[in-house]
């Protein structure tokens, strides 16, 4: 029997304003949802890509209205 690789990811991008006050405002729950994403997809997760993110933003954008 093998010996299995070990996964490597790449560390996720860095967030911009935007993202980081999205960050601030979510749940210990959401968060740790968060981390997870970025260590299974790597470079690959965008934090601006997801649902909460979108909904979160199209909230600011209401209450700015």
């Amino acid at each position: 029997m093998s010996t299995p690789e070990k996964l490597t990811f790449q560390p996720p991008h860095t967030l911009n304003p935007k993202e980081e006050a999205f960050m601030k405002n979510l749940s210990t729950k959401e968060k740790e949802l968060h981390q997870l994403a970025t260590q299974m997809l790597g470079s690959s997760y965008f934090a601006w890509k997801t649902h909460a993110f979108r909904a979160w933003d199209a909230k600011q954008k209401d209450m700015k209205k």
